[in-house]
């Protein structure tokens, strides 16, 4: 974090420890439960928000190289990433201009050019149009018109950011606004390196992942023996930027810091900060590692969702010791995600589903949460 935010969040955080408070939202919110489960209204959800906000896709790591690619899925259309001779990466359609079949079929790889594999239509990285066999039955045809179709792309924090709408402006700095940018920067994530990552299907709706990631309130009570003893719970500060915010939260120790004259550095440790890129992503600043959530519908099945996670450390490791240690902090935050949070949320998403309730209630100390579904009904609604 900017040093700036380090002095502001020693204040608030050493606080509320002190007042057994924390940053309270206004008022309570109420959340109809059928937000959960209705398929219309996933189904505006998914139109009106996942199309329509940048999302992470790769990190920068996995396209190294100018001819580099990748394959991936974002809100249902297959995308064709691409490292170009200049170093930028650009986010094809994976679809042939022809007669629509994919063009890569590989997962990842490096290409001087790609061919689709129904009539062999060659394409540029740039996805210009390279060769047509038999070219003669296309006279007249401006090949600049059927060169592959493109989202705006953009690299920030050292992660492959999307937004899957053609011809619109992508600048993820403006996106995330000057205040959290200067964190974001400050963290060191851009320098990061993947150390493991993994892609889950979940029998959930996106949601309910995503109120797990944006709440402080359940630290003690869903994670006693893993993570809980390791935090205040229910002391964090929240400060939102535009769509998005940042959540601090306390870790025991952090009473230690009172004095005004302290290594901020070190202060940092006892901050865990995550940032929230509104809807699905969450960097996650930890002593040792970052983390990169994103949590998003899956396009097939909008009560289902899928979720990645990147693991990322300042350094790879080259010892046994240090592939050790990160080893460790994978497997207690598999452990924890896997076997204490996704088992309530499988709870809470078959108890949607299965009953009737007419709504849920947030309080004034799941700040971050509120923020999260306010900004939803505005975004699919247009209310608050």
């Amino acid at each position: 974090m900017h040093r700036n935010s380090k002095e502001e969040l020693r204040k608030h955080l050493v606080g509320f420890v002190d007042t057994r408070t924390t940053d309270y939202a206004d008022s309570t919110m109420r959340v109809d439960s059928w937000r959960y489960t209705d398929p219309a209204y996933l189904a505006r959800e998914h139109d009106k928000v996942f199309k329509t906000h940048p999302m992470v896709v790769a990190h920068s790591s996995q396209l190294p190289d100018p001819g580099c690619f990748l394959t991936v899925d974002l809100a249902g259309t297959p995308l064709l990433l691409v490292r170009q001779d200049d170093g930028e990466v650009r986010a094809l359609v994976n679809i042939c201009r022809h007669r629509g079949a994919q063009v890569e079929t590989r997962p990842s790889g490096r290409r001087k050019m790609f061919n689709c594999p129904y009539h062999k239509w060659c394409y540029n990285r740039d996805g210009g149009i390279r060769n047509i066999p038999f070219d003669d039955g296309f006279v007249g045809m401006d090949r600049r018109e059927y060169a592959l179709a493109e989202y705006p792309a953009d690299e920030y924090a050292g992660l492959v950011w999307v937004l899957p709408t053609a011809g619109a402006e992508l600048d993820m700095t403006a996106h995330v606004g000057p205040e959290m940018d200067l964190d974001v920067q400050a963290s060191g994530v851009s320098e990061a390196k993947v150390f493991r990552t993994r892609s889950f299907r979940l029998d959930m709706n996106w949601k309910v992942v995503m109120d797990g990631l944006t709440d402080a309130y359940h630290l003690q009570f869903v994670h006693p023996e893993t993570v809980g003893p390791f935090f205040h719970t229910n002391i964090y500060k929240v400060d939102s930027y535009g769509k998005n915010w940042r959540m601090a939260v306390a870790r025991r120790g952090i009473e230690k810091f009172r004095d005004e004259n302290i290594d901020l550095d070190e202060f940092a440790k006892y901050a865990i900060t995550n940032f929230t890129i509104y809807p699905g992503v969450v960097i996650a600043t930890e002593p040792g590692h970052f983390e990169a959530w994103t949590v998003r519908p899956d396009p097939t099945d909008l009560t289902r969702c899928l979720v990645t996670l990147m693991f990322l450390v300042p350094t790879l490791p080259t010892s046994e010791k240090a592939v050790r240690f990160f080893e460790k902090n994978w497997d207690l935050l598999l452990r924890t995600v896997e076997q204490e949070d996704w088992v309530v949320a499988r709870t809470i998403s078959d108890g949607l589903a299965h009953t009737e309730p007419p709504d849920m209630i947030l309080g004034r100390n799941e700040k971050a949460t509120q923020l999260l579904h306010a900004q939803l009904a505005r975004d699919v609604d247009g209310t608050d």
